[in-house]
């Protein structure tokens, strides 16, 4: 039996074109997150929390910011079109995609979102747009 944290990662055989699941890495990540947190309990508490008053549209057409929204196409929490309502809600913000990524970011793909803030940011630093 699969443990049931392998849905929230990249896949759990869940996800078609996701990538292969670490259950390694991932518990590890759990691990550490929990040792940070000084208890198992927290981990859920966002989702059993009020879910009324989130609606943030206005305060994110506000945004004034260079802003780079990250999509994960196979992230069973937030799956698209999440990331592409986000950055439409934030004006003139940058969706970046990273392909086969769940809501966990294993090692395997660093590389990309690495890449995407870095470009964001210098864009940012010289005042011109990242396209």
């Amino acid at each position: 039996m699969r443990p049931s944290w392998t849905g929230a990662s990249s896949t759990g055989g869940c996800c078609p074109g996701a990538l292969p699941f670490d259950a390694a890495w991932f518990r590890a990540q759990e691990e550490r997150t929990m040792e940070h947190a000084g208890t198992v309990r927290s981990p859920v508490a966002h989702a059993l929390a009020d879910q009324s008053g989130l609606d943030r549209g206005a305060e994110l057409a506000g945004v004034r910011v260079p802003t780079l929204v990250v999509e994960a196409p196979e992230d069973p929490i937030n799956p698209p079109p999440h990331a592409a309502h986000l950055a439409a809600a934030i004006g003139g913000a940058r969706l970046v995609t990273v392909p086969g990524t769940g809501h966990a970011l294993p090692p395997v793909v660093h590389g990309p979102p690495a890449a995407a803030v870095t470009a964001h940011t210098a864009a940012a630093d010289a005042g011109t747009a990242v396209g």
